[in-house]
């Protein structure tokens, strides 16, 4: 037995125990823990620091966390969502609404953002799945509702208009710096804050995915009449992603107008922050729970990179992020995270070749 088959024994031994996803998952989140200490190591007179800075590391794990959420519905049920950047965008206004106009505590003011937004997913899922829009219709439905709730808010002077909300000072609603008022001096709190957020979305979706729930999720993903056929509750359990969708990415928004200075219509409810959105999980691979948190960490800080490098030519980054997109969803529609199983295979191939030609 070669070395190789060796550790890959090994592996699937350690993976078939009851334990493997709690040590896979403490190992995750203590690397995610790390990164802003490992990113400071000087490396042949070179820091990771210098391409990863801890800004572009919280916009990554905001991203994760959002595709995380944007993949209970979309990965584990099959309903492509196009139009979460309404449910980021309601958790965002409604946490500066509540703390700038009537000097709410943010977290309660997240959290009733949250259910807003769950509310706002109800009535676009019932009145999408009670025509039976599906595919790309169903996609094209939650874009119209997400463009729909821009252009009301733009246009609502009690919610500022086009040129939307400041972020308040902690001395505005009574409360000093700190975690309770939701804002700190530096940003390395903010990064351990998202990375807690992080954890709970994918708790929660690992729970979702080992429960009858996500049985019945994926059920509906695979064949939604078969499912039916076999007394699958479709409707009612595709009300149930949305709601909870809705709900995580919300909080998600409410985070973002917790950390930038400001929010307006035009950055929280804007047509490619749908596609920032989803795209972590997209490249990462949908329906799994590694693939957002995979996905973001390629797609963010190339896109990041991408920007502070060719900013002299104006449009060059974005055309160079798109090909960068193009060619990992042409070669890896099941997302990066079936690479490794993919090497598998073809070494089996490349093995079984060679076993055959002697």
């Amino acid at each position: 037995m070669s070395a190789i088959e060796s550790v890959r024994d090994r592996y699937r031994t350690f993976d078939d125990q009851r334990y493997a996803p709690l040590v896979k998952g403490v190992g995750l989140f203590g690397l995610l823990a790390a990164l802003p200490t490992i990113i400071e190591i000087d490396v042949a007179g070179m820091e990771l620091a210098a391409l990863l800075s801890l800004k572009v590391l919280i916009l990554t794990v905001i991203y994760a966390y959002t595709a995380q959420a944007w993949n209970i519905m979309s990965g584990y049920t099959g309903q492509f969502s196009f139009g979460h950047a309404a449910f980021f965008g309601v958790g965002a206004y409604a946490t500066q609404a509540l703390v700038v106009d009537f000097a709410v505590n943010p977290w309660v003011g997240m959290l009733v953002g949250g259910v807003i937004a769950a509310g706002y997913g109800l009535v676009i899922g019932a009145l999408s799945f009670r025509f039976n829009l599906q595919g790309h219709y169903f996609a094209l439905a939650t874009l119209a509702f997400a463009e729909l709730l821009r252009f009301v808010v733009t246009n609502m002077s009690e919610l500022r208009g086009a040129n939307g909300y400041f972020k308040p000072f902690p001395r505005d609603y009574g409360a000093e710096y700190g975690l309770v008022a939701f804002q700190f001096q530096n940003d390395l709190p903010y990064y351990y804050l998202i990375v807690g957020f992080l954890l709970v979305v994918t708790l929660v979706s690992w729970v979702i995915k080992n429960s009858w729930v996500g049985l019945y999720f994926f059920a509906i993903r695979e064949d939604e009449r078969a499912a039916a056929s076999v007394g699958v509750p479709s409707f009612r359990y595709k009300l149930i992603g949305v709601a909870v969708s809705a709900f995580f990415t919300a909080l998600g928004g409410a985070y973002w107008s917790m950390y930038f200075n400001t929010i307006r219509p035009d950055t929280v409810f804007a047509l490619f922050k749908n596609v920032e959105l989803l795209l972590p999980a997209v490249v990462g691979g949908p329906g799994t729970l590694l693939g957002p948190i995979v996905g973001s960490f390629i797609v963010t800080p190339v896109s990041e990179i991408a920007r502070t490098t060719f900013s002299d030519i104006n449009g060059l980054d974005r055309i160079i992020y798109g090909a960068f997109l193009v060619a990992i969803v042409i070669y890896s529609p099941r997302g990066v995270v079936s690479w490794p199983s993919q090497a598998r295979a073809l070494w089996t191939r490349v093995r079984g070749d060679e076993e055959v030609s002697e």
